[in-house]
């Protein structure tokens, strides 16, 4: 019989276990009852339990009162995304300390069979001051073994970033290095929303009006260049398309100081961008919600989907080595939409390696190895003209064609990722703790 993994919380609400990361208040016992109405940021429920462990076997719900130096445990730690990362691993003054960690399980995971989880898998804090903030702070301010953090990301190359990290420093010892597991926790939340979401139908039968479907929110320097790209060949207005004249959170930041100061030159297009600028904001049908936007988890974009031809997602990370994968990017497998993603290099070999299949049968997907972001980026846009040259004809040939693997993608993105993570931890745990 398979030893259980004890979670472990050191308090619990009515309904369910209460954040580590800080001593909770009246209000977060009220969360996980029936709710709170608050705008404060300062309380919340802990989802990991539900999200990653519950129904998942061996994982069970514990206390901290029950644990010894014989229990297999985790202490889970979720961190706050707004939050900067390294005030949580500031000398003496960190998270254990902050968030009062009782004693004793801070001695059973230095000496014995405990873990500590640090879930951060609404980010992917992975860059070398991260690293090594984490490292200073467990291992030499609280002489507990790196081998007993495991770190949850939502980068999803993380292990190829940390052994670069630990071959850099010197780092050999299993002992000596953090146990890294990448969770794409918006296809999760894409998942857990699928039961109140009818299965789109894909239409091989009929040239939709629009060429690609394009939601932006937030400026970021690749949503800029790429819509000057692809206005200057026409294809802005051929398509749904947003993009803001100001920018949602930082409303001192205009478009075109962003664009016109930076993106201009390194796009190589020296023409001046005030016709796009003009025609600011860009609105799909005057859309401006971000969770229909992007989540949207009652599907009330779903005719901007059947009337398109191919999704581009700008996704958040474009011009570093990390690899995210946002809701923007399993979106367009939610609706069954074929889709390009303008991210970091490999974003695509991280969707093969969920199981997704992509499209390389129709256009070269050669530039999700590109490393120049600015090549890889004019290789992008040579794509998207090439489609915007495709008669009628070759239209209705490439959905008849590309219908297996719409459909291929929407069973993989309704599929349980939380179940394959559980799994990898327990498999690394009990590997290292053989009965």
């Amino acid at each position: 019989m398979t030893r259980p993994i004890k979670v472990v919380y050191s308090w619990m609400g009515p309904k369910g276990p209460i954040v580590n990361t800080e001593l909770p208040n009246v209000l977060c016992f009220a969360a996980v009852a029936e709710g709170a109405s608050s705008s404060s940021h300062n309380f919340w429920t802990d989802d990991l339990w539900w999200r990653v462990f519950l129904n998942n076997d061996p994982y069970v719900l514990s206390s901290t009162h029950s644990i010894d130096e014989k229990e297999i445990f985790i202490y889970p730690f979720t961190l706050g995304w707004r939050v900067n990362f390294q005030t949580y691993f500031y000398g003496k003054t960190g998270l254990l300390e902050f968030s009062h960690t009782p004693g004793h399980i801070t001695h059973h995971v230095r000496m014995s069979k405990g873990y500590f989880l640090i879930d951060c898998t609404a980010e992917a804090w992975v860059q070398d001051n991260h690293i090594q903030s984490m490292h200073d702070y467990f291992s030499y301010y609280n002489h507990i073994p790196m081998g007993k953090i495991i770190y949850l990301t939502g980068c999803m190359n993380a292990q190829d970033i940390y052994d670069d990290w630990c071959a850099r420093h010197g780092i050999v010892s299993s002992r000596d290095k953090m146990i890294m597991v990448s969770f794409p926790v918006s296809q999760h939340g894409i998942y857990t929303n699928s039961s109140s979401t009818i299965e789109p139908k894909y239409d091989t039968t009929s040239v939709p009006e629009k060429l690609f479907l394009c939601w932006n929110r937030r400026f970021r320097q690749h949503r800029s260049a790429l819509l000057i790209a692809l206005d200057k060949l026409g294809l802005v207005d051929r398509s749904y398309y947003s993009m803001g004249l100001v920018d949602p959170e930082q409303i001192s930041m205009k478009f075109e100081n962003h664009a016109g100061y930076f993106l201009n030159w390194r796009m190589g297009n020296q023409e001046d961008i005030s016709e796009v600028v003009k025609k600011l904001p860009l609105r799909i049908d005057d859309e401006t919600n971000i969770n229909r936007m992007c989540q949207d988890f009652d599907s009330a974009a779903r005719p901007f989907y059947s009337n398109s031809l191919v999704s581009l997602v700008t996704e958040t990370n474009y011009d570093l080595s990390i690899v995210t994968l946002t809701e923007k990017s399993f979106k367009p497998s939610k609706e069954k939409h074929p889709f390009i993603i303008i991210g970091a290099p490999f974003a695509l070999k991280a969707m093969h390696e969920m199981g997704f299949r992509t499209f390389h049968e129709f256009w070269d997907e050669g530039y999700d190895e590109m490393k120049d972001h600015i090549l890889r980026l004019k290789r992008i846009v040579e794509i998207c003209d090439e489609i915007s040259r495709w008669d009628a004809d070759k239209i209705l040939d490439f959905k008849r064609r590309v219908k297996e693997i719409v459909d291929h993608n929407y069973n993989i993105v309704n599929s349980n990722t939380s179940a394959i993570v559980a799994d990898k931890i327990k498999t690394i745990l009990q590997r290292n703790h053989p009965e």
